[in-house]
């Protein structure tokens, strides 16, 4: 079993669920069934690692005495967003009872597992930073759905499982039909320290959530409809994470 598979296995046995395999088929199917006495949970299980021909290049330079230097985007991203919706994929085609819950588990891998996972993370609620600027604020709020948004485009999920070694999130999905059981199923109960749920963060006012069909393509008009939505006109900040890398000499070392 696959690191990523084995990882959701253990973590949902240790849950006390009873888990196992999905059986293969001639049409692609999801990894796993875990169920206990009141729920099903079909889970389809992602891997974002490192690009090993990137690393190998890296370690190349870092071995002619260079220093190496990455500029990352947070937002969303189009192959996350790929691998997100094949996960979805796979679970449609998953033979599926009345009731049984759908999750596409994301597991973030590898040197640059923090930029996957703020990738996942944005790419699935389409989440942006934004600072107001009339009236003005230094307070910086987060906006679900100011991108595109994988959750938006797969209501057939009811849930993303975001994990790297040390975190979890379980990220609610708004959109599913089966919201409000979801809500109330045994796995969103063990894990309610975890749950991310957008319509509760907005009741909270801790998020702005952006429901509109006006196209995400051109950012201006985003923001001019959250300004007639909201009165407030902001400004989107995009930050991005820099990382640098070396490799040092350990007879120059103490």
């Amino acid at each position: 079993m696959e690191a990523a598979k084995q990882q959701a296995y253990d973590l949902l046995t240790a849950l006390q669920y009873s888990v196992a395999d999905i059986p293969e088929s001639d049409e692609r199917r999801a990894d796993l069934r875990a169920a206990d006495a009141t729920s099903t949970y079909l889970v389809e299980v992602k891997q974002k690692l490192d690009d090993n021909d990137s690393l190998e290049a890296d370690s190349r330079r870092m071995a002619d005495g260079e220093v190496i230097s990455h500029l990352e985007t947070l937002s969303h991203h189009n192959r996350v967003d790929a691998i997100l919706k094949d996960g979805r994929d796979q679970l449609d085609l998953t033979p599926k009872s009345n009731g049984d819950f759908r999750l596409v588990w994301f597991v973030a891998s590898g040197i640059d597992r923090p930029v996957y996972w703020k990738r996942a993370f944005a790419t699935f609620y389409g989440s942006v930073q934004l600072l107001a600027l009339k009236p003005p604020s230094d307070r910086i709020v987060d906006c679900f759905y100011f991108d595109y948004s994988a959750a938006w485009s797969m209501p057939t999920v009811d849930a993303m499982v975001l994990v790297d070694h040390d975190n979890l999130q379980l990220c609610l999905n708004e959109f599913s039909p089966q919201l409000d059981a979801f809500r109330e199923s045994s796995l969103c109960k063990q894990l309610s320290d975890a749950v991310v749920d957008p319509l509760r963060l907005v009741a909270d006012n801790s998020i702005i959530a952006l429901h509109s069909d006006v196209s995400r393509k051109h950012e201006d008009v985003v923001l001019d409809e959250l300004f007639r939505q909201t009165g407030i006109r902001y400004t989107a900040l995009r930050p991005k994470q820099h990382s640098a890398s070396a490799m040092v000499d350990r007879e120059y070392t103490t």
